[in-house]
């Protein structure tokens, strides 16, 4: 079942029954967010997709001309679908006086869905406006509205999607693991006239010693994530489940676990890797080279360059031979292979903004059929995946947005660079690792040694 107070999106081109359908979400126990549509427009549209909409209601027709103008309908609800929900997953939900128009309407808005690249609703459901309220009576009559009843409806159209209130679950934990821990810590600042003045400064206090006085200055949102987080994983290992939160709303998933589970076969391991270990670059991302974690590929301008041969001990090709490949690569090949970085500084340093040396692992990047024609052992038994020497950390197979198809990201943790930190006109920021990754390779840096329970999919 959805837990109470999942967040809902409403949607409807008649005010009136736009408060009504908010009223009445809001007496279901649902957190109803309305948007009215005006004029081919949402009035009032989120700059950016609302994370954790997992319901959307919407009149079937939000354009005069009713059943003559579906096409119109279709597009229209697919644009407020990409301002409101982005990437999903969620339930689009039609209340209407002519809920049987679902049929029609459906396949328009999945068609028009894809073209636009916004996520298919989970569930396509509808419910009739006359089996929940009085369309006739006034915006404030509740006396032939029942909250009970359309929860009821609402929950036995979606009863077949569970994975849905599983991620409606998950939201609201961690929405509630947020909140008890801003509470927890606001106790400390007393009863008193001067309790406001007391959080403020205890919150900036937390930002400098999670982050640094440096590093809070420069951003001190960062820095109090820095802070809250050790709490909010604490608070969400422990927080009360919802009653609605039962062993039916994880039954699908505990089917599955019967017998070991196989990764999907529309899923490739290397866009689960993505997802749990690197963060690409956005086109207006303010990574820096010098940020620790972030993963540069080396410019044309730099490789080979006297800093390049000073800093590795000789040119690209013989360095790609001697630290990550035992077959040497053809020229074309070369081009395919990249040369890159990972700033590994001490994290001490880059809190306290004292950086007085950038430290720059090696690394390569590798499509994964190159590596595996060049990376091997044979033995008696078959080939091996095998590198040059066994300080390599493998990522494991990565997809990258603008690569056809897998790559590896070898890192040499013994192959080191280091630069003064102004010196960073090196080449252009790819990725990042996430902590985990950074963690392992800080870890195989310092001992050369694989860390123990490492997974890669």
């Amino acid at each position: 079942m959805l837990p109470l107070h999942t967040k809902v999106a409403a949607i409807d081109d008649v005010e009136d029954h736009l408060k009504k359908i908010v009223w009445g979400l809001g007496k279901a126990g649902f957190s109803a967010l309305p948007f009215f549509f005006s004029d081919g427009a949402l009035e009032g549209a989120p700059t950016k997709p609302i994370p954790g909409i997992r319901l959307v209601f919407s009149d079937i027709h939000i354009v005069p001309g009713g059943q003559n103008n579906d096409a119109v309908n279709a597009s229209n609800i697919v644009k407020c679908l990409k301002a409101i929900v982005g990437e999903g997953p969620y339930a689009l939900i039609f209340w209407s006086q002519f809920p049987g128009d679902l049929e029609r309407i459906q396949p328009l808005v999945t068609q028009r869905a894809i073209e636009q690249g916004v996520a298919i609703p989970l569930v396509f459901a509808a419910i009739n406006k006359k089996d929940v309220f009085d369309v006739t009576a006034a915006a404030d009559t509740d006396d032939k509205f029942d909250a009970n009843k359309l929860r009821d409806i609402i929950l036995d159209k979606i009863k077949d999607y569970k994975t849905l209130a599983i991620a409606a679950s998950w939201d609201n934990r961690v929405a509630s693991a947020a909140a008890k821990t801003t509470n927890q810590l606001f106790k400390l600042a007393g009863s008193g006239e001067d309790r406001r003045e007391i959080w403020t400064k205890l919150l900036a206090y937390l930002a400098c010693e999670s982050a640094g006085h440096t590093k809070a200055k420069q951003s001190v949102r960062e820095a109090l994530d820095s802070a809250l987080l050790p709490l909010l994983e604490d608070q969400l290992a422990l927080i009360d489940q919802e009653p609605e939160d039962t062993e039916e709303t994880f039954s699908d998933v505990v089917k599955l676990l019967a017998t070991r589970p196989q990764l999907p076969n529309a899923i490739k391991p290397e866009m689960l890797n993505s997802s749990y270990l690197i963060e690409e670059m956005a086109a207006n991302s303010q990574s820096r080279v010098n940020d620790r974690g972030v993963v540069t590929k080396l410019g044309s301008w730099f490789v080979n360059s006297g800093e390049f041969v000073r800093a590795f001990g000789t040119n690209d090709t013989a360095l790609i031979r001697r630290e990550f490949t035992f077959k040497e690569l053809t020229p074309d090949e070369q081009l395919k292979a990249k040369l890159h970085v990972v700033e590994v500084g001490p994290e001490c340093d880059h809190v306290q903004g004292k950086v007085s040396t950038h430290i720059y692992l090696l690394a390569l990047l590798v499509p994964a059929p190159l590596l595996l024609e060049k990376c091997v052992e044979k033995r008696k038994n078959g080939t091996i995946l095998k590198y040059k020497n066994l300080s390599i950390c493998d990522s494991g197979a990565l997809s990258l947005t603008q690569k056809e198809e897998a790559h590896h990201l070898l890192i040499s943790c013994k192959s080191i660079m280091a630069l003064a930190p102004e010196a960073l006109a090196i080449g252009e920021p790819q990725f990042r690792l996430r902590k985990d990754l950074l963690n392992e390779v800080q870890h195989q840096y310092t001992t050369h040694a694989r860390r123990p329970g490492v997974m890669r999919f």
